[in-house]
């Protein structure tokens, strides 16, 4: 086990040891994703070393920061925008076309405000009270072998949990622990010093996530930062008194109407399909095994393939886009979403990504052997949305199985 330095000076991030004040908050939803467009030159620049070094650099994350991005589902009252689960989509698919790391990381530390958000209003304090840009990474899944000892004020907990994404850029860290002889599941919030880091993040795709294993041994949390895994929806409700204009706390938890992961899937083919737009002219494969070449621009089979990965990419693009503004109006509206609809949304998220999957995989047939080397966009664009695709949220068996059930009543 190779245990390694991520604290932040070692990351070149200056920001988060000196905390700025918190964006103009008369940023709209519309400035936010002109912001989100203005970064995509940057990430695609630093996209390679961000595959190869399994980190987002820190000049790309002062960007993400400093676009106001991490304040969009945020409350007012701690420097927030409290935009909407429609503008986090759509920022986090339009990252994607520059580096779907990024947007990984950008989607992860945006939603987990609102797991925040379910703790007291002491905690809220505690994490964004003298600094607004402060985020929640971790791994919310229920880890059995993981302890977590009642003592007097709290817990003493120690256990390790596995694809903590955006845990290199966090400053606190959320752990799911069963208690009890019951062993039911609490969520433990802890100070990401308090923790090591596992230098286990090893995958073929969205290398730069930084999605490594996060450990704790025997550390002291006290009460107010432990509260059942099942209280997680009800507290939340509970603390909307807190932040009474923050639409986007009506929506469930979690919310599949953010399309958190999928976006990024999306976003991926959606750059893979502009890059071989942008280099078609001059993009040219060997013609035969006895050598020549062709202009892949002047062969039929290229147009019918290309349009039909870009039109799949649109259609995943118009899903995620139409999907995430129905969520965010019926936040808007304080509506309680029916077992169909949370249904429709997440069989949405996993059709999107099916759906962008196939484009991607078009894309790098076309591409030939050039799309074989790790550095290509291309190739990094197929594995990032392969990776997308195997998270547990967008299994389409499952989501098949919950639609079917909520579309006939059973």
């Amino acid at each position: 086990m190779t245990v390694i330095d991520t604290t932040f000076h070692s990351l070149g991030i200056d920001r988060l040891e000196n905390p700025a004040s918190p964006p103009d908050p008369n940023l709209t939803s519309e400035d936010v994703l002109a912001a989100a467009h203005d970064l995509v030159p940057l990430l695609r620049e630093h996209a390679a070393d961000t595959d190869a070094n399994r980190r987002i650099p820190g000049v790309v994350y002062r960007a993400v920061q400093d676009a106001g991005l991490l304040h969009i589902l945020k409350p007012k009252k701690y420097g927030g925008l409290e935009l909407s689960e429609h503008d986090h989509a759509m920022v986090t698919m339009t990252l994607a076309q520059g580096c779907a790391s990024t947007a990984w990381v950008f989607s992860i530390l945006s939603s987990d405000n609102m797991a925040i958000l379910a703790y007291p209003e002491k905690v809220q304090e505690e994490i964004w009270g003298t600094d607004t840009y402060r985020t929640l990474a971790g791994n919310t899944n229920l880890n059995m072998k993981a302890t977590a000892e009642r003592v007097d004020g709290g817990y003493i907990l120690t256990g390790a949990w596995g694809f903590c994404s955006g845990s290199d850029f966090s400053e606190w860290l959320i752990f799911n622990a069963p208690v009890g002889e019951e062993k039911e599941g609490y969520m433990f919030l802890v100070p990401r010093d308090e923790a090591l880091t596992v230098d286990d993040w090893t995958p073929t795709g969205l290398r730069g996530t930084g999605s490594r294993t996060k450990s704790v041994d025997r550390v002291f949390v006290p009460e107010h930062r432990a509260q059942p895994t099942k209280d997680t929806v009800f507290k939340l409700q509970e603390r909307r008194k807190l932040h009474p204009t923050f639409d986007a706390m009506y929506a469930p938890w979690p919310s599949h109407g953010r399309f958190p992961f999928s976006s990024v899937a999306v976003g991926a083919a959606l750059g893979a399909v502009q890059h071989f737009a942008d280099t078609g002219a001059s993009n040219t494969r060997v013609a035969n095994a006895l050598g020549g070449e062709v202009r892949l621009i002047d062969q039929d089979y290229v147009a019918t393939e290309f349009t039909d990965a870009a039109g799949e990419a649109d259609m995943a693009r118009l899903i995620v886009q139409s999907r995430s503004r129905l969520s965010a109006e019926r936040s808007a509206r304080h509506d309680i979403p029916t077992e169909h609809e949370i249904a429709s949304e997440q069989r949405d998220n996993a059709l999107a990504v099916r759906t962008a999957l196939r484009s991607v995989n078009r894309i790098h047939a076309l591409t030939g052997a050039k799309a074989g080397f790790p550095s290509h966009p291309v190739s990094r664009a197929k594995r990032d949305a392969e990776m997308a695709h195997s998270h547990v949220t967008l299994n389409w068996r499952q989501a098949a199985v919950r639609y079917l059930a909520s579309a006939v009543g059973d």
